[in-house]
């Protein structure tokens, strides 16, 4: 078993990977700002106050660790409207980690989590490919693909993550607009196969094609806007021409897999199966 650093480990993703992997058998850290609620953090994880900017505070997270999930981040709408901060934190952060790592513990695995969102909107219909070029159109996106280059270009044993838009299997609001077209294909992916993606790539075998994996739902998450509003709404009983979506492209499309999953195994949840999950939260809700 190993000893992992969890940086965001208080965040809602962190505190299920730090779950996951305490009860996997690894020791785990969880690493986040004094600020963060460490009251929440599951049982068998420690915890470890610092900040990702503070080369010191990352040095002595480092300490005896075997590998790294490095999930604290900015996020969207904060990271494009406080373009320095998210600048500090996720493109700073992760050179701190990166140059710590080599310099403390430089055979330790890193696992990276970005987002597809380095790819920019879809310039057309064909599946998105790790080795389609970069071209990100908003501040977090510039964020994501600057930290992918310090981790790639790092000489670390490294994983990078290309995450795609996360599907929570709870109920919640719709947004004030969705985040595509209608006729926009998008292949999100399961919160929890998400979690599955970043813990296997803390023990992997990984080959130099599956250093980069997209991070995506698989076949039956393949699907377009109009068909996710529609499937959403139904549960709810609100007409899908109701639903307001975003002016342009966004940051989805379908995604290849290139032998992500295989090296992984991550993709437990098909979309129907996510839907069930979100109706029996539904009725859960109406029953109470």
């Amino acid at each position: 078993m190993a000893t992992v650093l969890v940086t965001g480990g208080v965040g809602s993703m962190g505190q299920l990977v730090c779950a996951r992997l305490a009860a996997d058998g690894h020791t785990v850290r969880a690493f986040d700002l004094s600020t963060a609620n460490f009251d929440s953090i599951p049982d068998g994880v420690s915890a470890l106050q610092g900040d990702l900017t503070s080369q010191e505070d990352v040095t002595i997270a480092l300490e005896g660790i075997d590998a790294v999930v490095h999930l604290a981040a900015i996020l969207p709408p904060v990271a494009n409207r406080l373009i320095e901060l998210a600048q500090r934190v996720n493109v700073a952060g992760t050179k701190i980690i990166v140059d710590a790592m080599n310099e403390n513990v430089p055979n330790a695995r890193l696992v990276f989590s970005s987002s597809v969102s380095v790819y920019g909107a879809p310039a057309n219909d064909s599946e998105v490919t790790t080795s389609q070029a970069y071209d990100p159109d908003d501040n977090y996106a510039k964020t994501k693909t600057e930290s992918e280059q310090i981790v790639v270009n790092s000489g670390l044993d490294s994983c990078v993550l290309r995450i795609s838009g996360v599907s929570i299997p709870v109920f919640q609001d719709p947004p004030a607009a969705w985040p595509f077209l209608p006729d926009q294909k998008i292949e999100f992916v399961h919160r929890d196969d998400a979690v599955n993606a970043i813990i296997a790539g803390v023990t992997a075998n990984l080959t130099e094609s599956t250093r980069i994996v997209n991070v995506s739902g698989g076949p039956t998450w393949k699907i377009t806007g109009s068909q996710y509003i529609a499937d959403y709404f139904g549960m709810i009983e609100v007409d899908p021409k109701d639903a307001i979506y975003q002016s342009k492209p966004g940051h989805f499309s379908w995604y290849s897999d290139e032998g992500g999953n295989a090296a992984l195994g991550y993709q437990q949840n098909s979309y129907p199966q996510y839907l069930e999950q979100l109706q029996d939260d539904i009725d859960r809700l109406m029953a109470e």
